[in-house]
């Protein structure tokens, strides 16, 4: 996408969320329209648009200003940046220690070097061809229907054996009482 529907895409998704017509997530995890997000939330929000378009810095700024009040940039901007930095550092530390004594790689890299190292693991990894997956296919198939085969067997057993248990807990013959027959 070119930058210049990248730009009027960000400026319609904001005019969208101007519109109050739905909810979005402010910072506490609460969902509001957006009037009544809060200034970080709303920052936040436009933060996130804007990566997702990859618009330029002066075009968000610009954003920003229209959108946030001038008085609570700043704090607000100083809220974000904290809460992104704390993020980053905890992502940091699920990386295990690899013995660098330079400065580790950024963030990005690391993450990017591991997903390769996981990828070549799964490239080494036999990749059945179209034909193999169809007999294996078949074969799973036959072991289902033999299998349906044995439980239909065992039901047919099951409910047969139900039905003799229930006639032999018939009670005893005894002397028919009402003629003097003896059954």
């Amino acid at each position: 996408m070119d930058e210049k529907h990248r730009l009027s895409g960000f400026k319609a998704l904001l005019a969208s969320h101007k519109t109050n017509s739905y909810h979005l997530a402010d910072t506490d995890g609460d969902y509001r329209l957006w009037r009544d997000l809060s200034a970080e939330g709303r920052l936040e929000s436009i933060t996130r648009d804007a990566a997702y378009y990859g618009v330029p810095f002066e075009q968000f700024a610009q954003a920003v200003r229209e959108s946030v009040d001038n008085a609570a940039i700043e704090e607000t901007a100083l809220r974000l940046a904290m809460r992104s930095g704390r993020k980053l550092h905890d992502l940091d530390q699920l990386f295990p220690d690899d013995g660098r004594t330079e400065p580790p790689p950024p963030l990005v890299e690391r993450v990017r070097e591991l997903l390769d190292a996981e990828s070549s693991e799964h490239d080494n990894e036999a990749v059945l061809t179209a034909e193999e997956q169809s007999a294996l296919r078949k074969e799973i198939a036959a072991d289902t229907e033999v299998g349906k085969r044995e439980d239909a067997h065992w039901y047919g057993k099951d409910a047969f054996q139900k039905i003799l248990n229930e006639k032999s807990k018939a009670p005893a013959p005894e002397k028919g009482k009402d003629r003097g027959i003896e059954r």
